[in-house]
């Protein structure tokens, strides 16, 4: 099974140098025809060319899914010749379902909630925190926010160190940033005004 799923993905690294040659890439909007399927990597996701398609995937009953999200525990891909293979869903960097990107992050797959050069999410992460009064651990929910950088697939924390390392690309920007008081730097107002105008500098692309 394994060597099955590193052939698609093997596969998908020649698919991607033929589209980044051959596609047009044109302005992201909401509502874009993104392609339903799995990622096995960052590349497929930023082709817009899933590592295995919608309809390729199977449930555990080898009936087509329909909702990636709510198989996604019991994910199978079906090749042109041979039995369907299984999709382990911690080896998936995320996938596509209706038009909307779900990254692995935290304790499962959450949602871009901001797509752009720099997109944003929020997910949530588990903790156990040890418990001296019960000789136990509780665990504890957190939401947290991270930035993904279109450029390089990189994952970037929500502060202003990530925001530094994210206008990189950008030095005039980058510039404006670092001029402001500390504090101010690190308030989720400046993170978010700097996301947008990024965002409004640097338009994403994709290819059609």
């Amino acid at each position: 099974m394994m060597r099955a799923w590193l052939l698609v993905v093997m596969w998908l690294c020649g698919l991607g140098t033929s589209a980044q040659q051959d596609s047009t890439w044109v302005l992201y909007h909401g509502g874009m025809d993104l392609h339903d399927g799995v990622y096995a990597d960052f590349k497929a996701f930023r082709f817009n060319s899933p590592t295995v398609p919608l309809e390729r995937l199977r449930d555990e009953q080898g009936l087509a899914v329909k909702d990636i999200r709510t198989s996604l525990s019991r994910l199978y891909w079906q090749p042109d010749s041979g039995a369907r293979q299984s999709i382990r869903k911690e080896r998936l960097w995320g996938y596509c379902q209706n038009d909307a990107i779900y990254i692995g992050a935290g304790n499962g797959f959450y949602r871009i909630g901001l797509m752009g050069s720099l997109g944003h999410m929020v997910y949530e992460m588990a903790y156990r925190d040890w418990d001296p009064n019960t000789y136990g651990a509780n665990t504890r929910v957190a939401l947290m926010h991270q930035m993904l950088d279109m450029r390089t697939g990189e994952f970037l924390d929500f502060t202003a160190a990530g925001m530094v390392r994210a206008l990189r690309h950008d030095p005039v920007l980058l510039e404006e940033f670092q001029t402001l008081p500390k504090k101010q730097r690190n308030s989720t107002e400046a993170l978010f005004r700097f996301l947008r105008i990024y965002n409004e500098r640097n338009p994403l692309l994709f290819p059609e």
